[in-house]
């Protein structure tokens, strides 16, 4: 997915939300780049940075939910928009770190 960490900063801005700590940012956008990672791998190291670490002051769900929008409109998949809240919520409340987990619960909202 091509996006960067002023993007994300960018979609949180738009939710009331500013940048408390961006070190687990950085750290999901470096990946963004490993040629051996998989798409929704990509896309579950930028969960867990937004959703267990908390970058931003308000709207990391909703931030979360932004960029699952668009991932799913970049690769063309379907979303379960249910069972997506349903997994943003739960990764959050139970500070969700491993990220197989995450990207299981990714996949089968977003085919």
């Amino acid at each position: 997915m091509d996006i960067s960490k002023e993007d994300i900063i960018r979609i949180n801005h738009g939710f009331g939300g500013t940048l408390r700590n961006d070190s687990s940012l950085d750290f999901a956008i470096d990946k963004q780049n490993d040629k051996k990672l998989g798409e929704y791998k990509k896309l579950s190291y930028l969960l867990r940075a937004i959703l267990v670490d908390h970058p931003f002051s308000d709207g990391n769900k909703r931030t979360a939910m932004f960029i699952c929008f668009a991932f799913s409109y970049e690769f063309n998949k379907e979303v379960d928009i249910d069972l997506l809240k349903h997994h943003m919520v739960s990764i959050a409340k139970k500070n969700e770190n491993i990220i197989k987990n995450i990207e299981w619960r990714l996949k089968s909202a977003i085919k």
